[in-house]
């Protein structure tokens, strides 16, 4: 038996054996390949041949979700996987034929996405009321490395991982129409007046902007406010009682430390306040989990929210510091850390002020 690939040739260097190919295969093949032992990952640190990083199979779990939720609606973006062909293949006439008994096809880059689609398969496959027939027939991109040694193909591997640069979590949440929280996140860009053209949604950091806050820190506060959130179906009741929420927050608030500001102006509140921290918003987030969970209505909100006027926003407050939300730094002036034991004591003094008992996420 052999796998015939229709391909397109790709000189990679000045060479003539410097050669590549370029083609597809459907997800079912994939997968085929995988189980047949006919695509091999090299991915055991104890063998001789490890040119891989071993398999994490958190990732591959949520690449298969990835692939279950986009691939009705053709949303299903992957870059091409990598191949290293031993020995090089033949190539006539448009295609290559690999024969199983006589070349091995190792994944140099991929290994994830391909153990990913498996499993999509696999649990499609187990679910009676679903046709796996549309995601099997599916096409990801295939460069084929033809011949590569083992110090190259740990080359490519290396290459391929140190050129890859993730986006920021802020610009993939700009990016995303698909999360709940990134759609309730931008609603609120768009209804609640301190947060519109005052939150950057580029960087993670905010370092001299003169920005509110970062995006991904929106979308993490509304990720606490509604941790069991699956769908985005019928958002807009939860859309508006948020907005209701946060609008109350900003309109509480003493000197609307919110509002927009230059970037000096900016500085200076940073410097003092504790209401323009990313752990502030967080713990925010998790209030407004407590009060929709105690079923507040949107009317009432900015009653219940109106004793966080009574509170002390300043760094320098001493009750900040007793409850572990800010620590003593070496030139004696208050630091905040975001970090999860952070935003956790600081929800819990939004809670006492408000009347409310913590509730567990």
């Amino acid at each position: 038996m052999e796998l015939v690939m229709k391909a397109v040739p790709v000189q990679r260097g000045s060479k003539e054996e410097h050669q590549s190919y370029v083609g597809t295969l459907t997800f079912g093949d994939i997968a085929r390949l995988l189980n047949d032992n006919h695509l091999y990952v090299p991915n055991d640190p104890d063998l001789p041949d490890l040119a891989q990083r071993k398999l994490n199979p958190t990732r591959v779990k949520a690449i298969a979700q990835y692939i279950l939720e986009t691939y009705e609606d053709g949303t299903t973006f992957f870059p091409p996987i990598c191949v290293n062909v031993q020995p090089a293949p033949v190539y006539q006439n448009g295609y290559i034929s690999l024969p199983y008994h006589s070349v091995s096809l190792r994944l140099t880059d991929g290994q994830h996405r391909c153990f990913g689609i498996r499993l999509a398969l696999k649990e499609i496959e187990d679910h009676p009321l679903l046709n796996p027939t549309p995601v099997s027939q599916l096409e990801v991109g295939v460069l084929l490395y033809a011949g590569l040694s083992l110090e190259d193909e740990r080359q490519a591997f290396r290459d391929q991982n140190l050129l890859v640069q993730r986006p920021s979590v802020s610009l993939s949440h700009t990016f995303d129409r698909r999360s709940p929280f990134v759609l309730i996140a931008k609603n609120l860009l768009e209804r609640v007046p301190q947060f519109r053209n005052n939150v950057e949604m580029v960087e993670n950091n905010l370092g001299k902007s003169s920005k509110l806050l970062t995006f991904s820190t929106l979308v993490k506060a509304t990720q606490y406010t509604f941790p069991h959130l699956k769908s985005k179906d019928n958002l807009e009741p939860l859309m508006d009682w948020t907005a209701t929420f946060w609008a109350g927050v900003a309109s509480i608030l003493p000197d609307d430390p919110w509002r927009p500001q230059n970037p000096e102006e900016r500085f200076e509140t940073k410097q003092e306040s504790l209401a323009v921290s990313a752990v502030v918003f967080q713990a925010l987030g998790m209030l407004a989990h407590d009060l929709y969970k105690e079923n507040v209505p949107s009317e009432e909100l900015i009653k219940w929210l109106s004793r966080l006027r009574e509170i002390d926003w300043q760094k320098n407050n001493q009750l900040w510091h007793e409850r572990g939300v800010t620590s003593i730094g070496g030139s004696g002036e208050p630091i905040i850390s975001n970090t999860k034991t952070t935003i956790s004591a600081c929800h819990k003094i939004l809670c006492e002020f408000v009347g409310l008992v913590p509730i567990s996420v």
